[in-house]
């Protein structure tokens, strides 16, 4: 058992090393960097680990060129790791990305592909995605205008906790707006699901 226990060790000490994945401890270092407003480190930290693939610091250093925090601001440069950070299936690059072409920033207004990034984040249960979702669809913005489909999302994200979407419902309910009918009972409860939880 002696003779057994040296090797056992070498054995968890090689298992130990393989688990520990240098560019998490990296990100966490940049996210450290960026806490403290260290702008400017954590963006080179980020831009390092974003050159070599890792999606969420594609999708912060996005942010930081999108912000012009610790990198001169530049949307096109932001749209650039946004998209490089929503082809690996990071949210918050699918969101921005989104985002970015239904505001026209660093890329032209493009509702459709908006639309269409919006709706992949949607699919996978994202709140903030499915609500603008629903307002695409009520709108007819980069997708034809479906009041049944735009009810339906706006329900996804407010079941979500997206309290906007409760919003919506409400005033819809109140004006008899997205083919519901006036309803001030119905506008009522989506109101109230708006508020805060009380205990």
């Amino acid at each position: 058992m002696m003779v057994h226990l040296p090797r056992s060790l070498a054995l968890l000490g090689v298992l130990l090393l393989l688990g520990c994945d240098p560019q998490q401890s990296q990100y966490r270092v940049a996210m450290q960097q960026l806490f403290h407003r260290d702008y400017r480190a954590g963006a080179l930290t980020l831009a390092s680990l974003a050159e070599n693939g890792h999606a969420p610091s594609q999708f912060r250093l996005g942010m930081l060129y999108r912000l012009g925090l610790g990198v001169p601001r530049n949307p096109q440069r932001a749209v650039y790791w946004f998209d490089k950070a929503a082809r690996q299936d990071d949210v918050g690059g699918q969101y921005w990305l989104a985002e970015s072409f239904r505001r026209g920033e660093g890329v032209p207004v493009s509702h459709e592909l908006a639309f269409e990034w919006f709706h992949r984040l949607a699919e996978r249960g994202y709140a903030p995605a499915q609500y603008q979702v629903a307002l695409a669809y009520a709108d007819g913005r980069g997708i034809a205008r479906d009041e049944p489909a735009a009810v339906h999302w706006l329900r996804r994200a407010s079941a979500g906790g997206y309290p906007d979407a409760a919003r919506r419902l409400a005033r819809a309910y109140r004006h008899g707006e997205l083919g519901l009918p006036r309803d001030p009972a119905q506008a009522g409860a989506w109101e109230r699901k708006t508020q805060p939880a009380r205990f």
